[in-house]
């Protein structure tokens, strides 16, 4: 499992601002919650780009198939 530090590398690879990391007590926490947040919504969107590729790929050999059944009638 990672930890939100590696989290908030992460993210900054991925292109998104991540805020700086703070010292100790409640600003800590506060970034913690807001890495946190942040990583989860980087995960659904991946997540949900990969479904649309997966999605794109078996339309297009769908329609690739149809294709090549019309070129044989």
């Amino acid at each position: 499992m990672l930890d939100t530090l590696q989290k908030s590398k992460i993210l900054t690879k991925a292109g998104y601002t991540v805020p700086a990391h703070p010292g100790d007590g409640a600003a800590q926490e506060a970034w913690t919650r807001q890495i946190e947040n942040l990583y989860v919504t980087y995960v659904a969107a991946r997540a949900a780009r990969s479904l649309r590729e997966a999605e794109e790929a078996r339309q297009m050999e769908r329609l690739r198939a149809l294709a090549s059944m019309r070129a044989y009638a």
